[in-house]
C-alpha cells in the first residue's frame, strides 16, 4: 500500500479499521462500521469510503422504511440524492420553496401525507420496488427529547452496503 502523507503536517499517516461518523452525508447519525481509517499523530483523521453511491443508496433505503417522520436533514438528503434543486422539489411536493426550507431546517414538520409523498417521490425514481412498501407505512412520532437512532452501515465482502442494528 502507498504511504499516505498528512496534508496538515506532512507526516506519514497510519491505516487502521474503525467506525466512522459519516457527516459528509449531511446527516449526523450515520456511522460506517469497520471502514479503513487514516490517522495522523497530529489529530487529522479521515476514512477511505468505497462505493459512495452504494452507501448513499443504503442510507436512503433505511430512511424510506423508517417508521418515524423524516427530519429536515433527512428530507434534504433524499432531495439532494435525487439531484433536485429546492424549488423543483418543492413544486413536485406541492408546496412553496419557503415551506420546504422550513422543513429542511426543522422550523416546521411536513404532514404525514407530505412525508409519504417525499418518500414516494424518491422511491419512484430511485427504488421503484420500495414504492408499494411506502404506501403501507404507519408513522410514529418520536417522543420529545429522544435522541435520533443512529444508522449503522456495514460494507460486506461484495462491497455492498447494508444497514445493521449496531457496529460490531
Amino acid at each position: 500500500m502507498t504511504e499516505m502523507v498528512c496534508s496538515h503536517c506532512g507526516k506519514v499517516q497510519e491505516a487502521s479499521r474503525g467506525d466512522y461518523l459519516y457527516l459528509e452525508s449531511g446527516l449526523d447519525h450515520v456511522i460506517i462500521c469497520d471502514v479503513e481509517m487514516i490517522e495522523c499523530g497530529c489529530g487529522e483523521k479521515s476514512a477511505l469510503i468505497p462505493r459512495i453511491i452504494a452507501l448513499q443508496e443504503a442510507i436512503a433505503d433505511r430512511l424510506l422504511g423508517q417508521e418515524t417522520y423524516l427530519t429536515g436533514k433527512e428530507i434534504r438528503f433524499l432531495r439532494k440524492n435525487l439531484g433536485l434543486k429546492g424549488k423543483v422539489f418543492a413544486k413536485l411536493v406541492g408546496v412553496d420553496h419557503a415551506t420546504l426550507s422550513r422543513w429542511e431546517n426543522d422550523k416546521s414538520k411536513p404532514s404525514a401525507r407530505a412525508d409519504r409523498l417525499i418518500r414516494f417521490l424518491y422511491a419512484s425514481k430511485m427504488k421503484p420496488e420500495k414504492a408499494e412498501e411506502i404506501a403501507s407505512l404507519t408513522f410514529k412520532t418520536a417522543p420529545p427529547g429522544q435522541p435520533q437512532m443512529p444508522i449503522h452501515v456495514l460494507a460486506d465482502t461484495r462491497k455492498r452496503y447494508s444497514c445493521v442494528r449496531e457496529c460490531r
